[in-house]
């Protein structure tokens, strides 16, 4: 399937850019984990057990591929063959296909394992952010509850007091650690970017400490904080209040 978007420039040589299907799925786990996992405040709602968290995780990829209003890019390493890095996006309404084909958009059902397909592109850069809104009670099997509420609801009330429905909006940019400083988050961000640019679209995003800077270079502005007293929450002195940046980029002239 073709991209919305030529491919970047800043694309390292030998490093592709695909969608993501649904093949993909273990490992998009393993790099969501390993990236959010450098910063242990990140993972302050995480169950101990990692394999719940990768359970967890399989399933919300699943269920994010099959709706019509999400697109999964992914960067690949052309020598290795691996996954280097992903970002899923949150398309407004009316905008779909601006921003790249849903496999199923004529209407015809489709299977979870059959919504993205990859077409004459070849499987194919860093900074962690989330921006989820689960359905109630949607958290891992043995994580604490109370603390997957308060951060997924600060989350949602964020989403809602901006209006991020109404933008783009980058719901998870992830690289393997292993690929840093390599472009690849650039190379997810821009083309898509571009794309919002061309229609007037504000685009919208929760960083984590180490994605604001990225962000920020990027045209993206803090507009609000969510703020966490971790020792509070969870008993564990975790150093600084941790924070997650409210951030919107305005759309650029073209």
């Amino acid at each position: 399937m073709a991209l919305p978007f030529a491919t970047p420039s800043s694309l390292a040589e030998g490093f592709s850019i695909s969608y993501c299907t649904s093949t993909d799925v273990d490992i998009i786990a393993d790099i969501y984990y390993d990236t959010f996992a450098t910063d242990k405040r990140n993972a302050f709602w995480w169950p101990p057990n990692k394999e719940d968290m990768f359970t967890w995780m399989k399933v919300r990829v699943l269920r994010k591929m099959d709706d019509r209003r999400v697109r999964h890019f992914k960067v690949t390493d052309g020598k290795s063959g691996d996954v280097v890095a992903f970002a899923r996006w949150d398309i407004p309404e009316g905008y779909e296909k601006a921003f790249g084909e849903w496999v199923g958009d004529d209407g015809s059902a489709v299977e979870v394992s059959q919504t993205v397909k990859t077409g004459e592109n070849t499987p194919a850069n860093s900074a962690p952010v989330e921006a989820v809104d689960p359905p109630t009670a949607d958290y891992p099997k043995g994580s604490n509850p109370e603390l997957c509420k308060v951060f997924f609801d600060a989350l949602k009330v964020a989403s809602e007091k901006y209006d991020a429905d109404a933008m783009l909006g980058l719901s998870l940019l992830c690289t393997s650690p292993k690929y840093y400083r390599r472009g690849a988050a650039k190379a997810l961000l821009e083309p898509m970017l571009a794309i919002a640019d061309a229609h007037g679209l504000k685009s919208y995003l929760e960083a984590t400490p180490n994605g604001k800077r990225v962000y920020e270079k990027l045209g993206f502005r803090e507009v609000g904080r969510l703020n966490f007293d971790l020792k509070e929450l969870t008993g564990e002195d975790y150093g600084d209040m941790y924070h997650i940046t409210v951030m919107i980029r305005e759309p650029r002239s073209t």
